[in-house]
């Protein structure tokens, strides 16, 4: 986060930790009552599910990337977003639960920009996969 949004960054996501926490404080006993602790956990484990879907399918990944990668990724539309992480899903589920070998990781596609230094001329969608099989520097990984 920029420096000169930190602070109201921080504040806002401060008193909304605390907004929450109030809500829970508040609602969970007569949750406990009406429904038994079994219920008040599946209303609240419910709502976690719920998202969980929302952020995987409209909150862009953002680890590890460069300000011109944070750009770019910004500049895909939600719809464009969705549609990717649905196929990394599919893709997760076939790779690593599946194990088959051999399946292709999703590319998103990102809209020609005037500011690509890399391809002045390019009048063609650009393709880039966000994640990444190999190793940094260092051993990091």
């Amino acid at each position: 986060m920029p420096l000169y949004v930190r602070d109201v960054g921080m504040s806002m996501a401060t008193a909304l930790l605390w907004f929450f926490n109030f809500l829970l404080a508040v609602t969970f006993p007569k949750f406990q009552d009406a429904f038994h602790n079994t219920g008040a956990f599946g209303y609240y484990a419910a709502w976690c599910v719920v998202g969980w879907v929302l952020i995987l399918l409209f909150v862009p990944e953002t680890k590890d990337l460069t300000l011109e990668q944070l750009d770019a990724r910004f500049s895909i539309s939600s719809k464009s977003h969705a549609k990717y992480a649905l196929k990394q899903c599919i893709y997760v589920i076939r790779r690593y639960v599946f194990r088959r070998q051999g399946v292709k990781r999703p590319v998103i596609s990102l809209p020609p920009q005037e500011y690509d230094y890399d391809h002045k001329e390019a009048d063609h969608p650009r393709k880039i996969s966000f994640d990444s099989d190999e190793k940094m520097p260092g051993g990091v990984n």
